[in-house]
């Protein structure tokens, strides 16, 4: 009764003996070296790709940066353009929507308006 029902375990074999020499270790240390160099360049390529990439970002954040003010310059030019622009030679049932137009760039740039 005092025996464990539970079963026996085998007995776990002994590990081998690792045969190194002087040789084999020489090696292996060349190979960690190796090995250590190709990360070390994965790194520095990887690093390099991101200073790329951040760089191109930044370039296209200028560049969409200029292209905003660019189009801005160009509407605030063709909104004085057709706020300047004389409409007393306008059709009569075109005059409405050419003062409600002049009036709503005048409101946008904040500018007098008397029409």
């Amino acid at each position: 009764m005092n025996k464990d029902p539970s079963p026996q375990r085998t007995q776990r074999r002994d590990k081998r003996q690792a045969t190194s020499s002087e040789g084999s270790s020489a090696e292996l240390a060349a190979q960690f070296k190796e090995y250590t160099a190709m990360k070390e360049a994965k790194h520095a390529m990887e690093l390099e790709a991101i200073e790329l990439r951040k760089k191109r970002e930044s370039e296209a954040r200028d560049l969409i940066s200029e292209q905003r003010e660019t189009m801005k310059n160009y509407n605030y030019d063709r909104d004085m353009k057709t706020f300047l622009k004389p409409h007393d030679d306008a059709p009569p049932n075109m005059l409405p929507f050419i003062l409600a137009r002049k009036r709503d760039i005048a409101n946008k740039y904040g500018w007098p308006c008397d029409f």
